[in-house]
């Protein structure tokens, strides 16, 4: 699987069978050689990195499960609840 395919997948979170968005960004561990978190566009409560806009930052570890076209995460829905 390449990044490309992984961008255009669909990230639904298990915790509510809400659809989050697609990925818009990772962060990658260059040194280790791995990712570490995957983001996803705003409109959550979680913190403004860059500006105005707001992201979820989803640690590799939340991820349940990569399928051919979802992506499943495991986040509180706290995380996902819109202003």
């Amino acid at each position: 699987m390449k990044i490309s395919d992984l961008k255009n997948m669909r990230v639904v979170n298990l915790a509510n069978g809400k659809f989050l968005g697609k990925i818009t960004d990772l962060i990658m561990d260059v040194d280790g050689g791995y990712i570490k978190a995957i983001i996803l566009p705003g409109g959550s409560k979680w913190p403004a990195f860059f500006g105005d806009s707001r992201e979820m930052e989803v640690p590799w570890k939340n991820i349940m499960k990569i399928g051919q076209d979802v992506i499943i995460v495991d986040v509180p829905e706290v995380w996902t609840q819109k202003e």
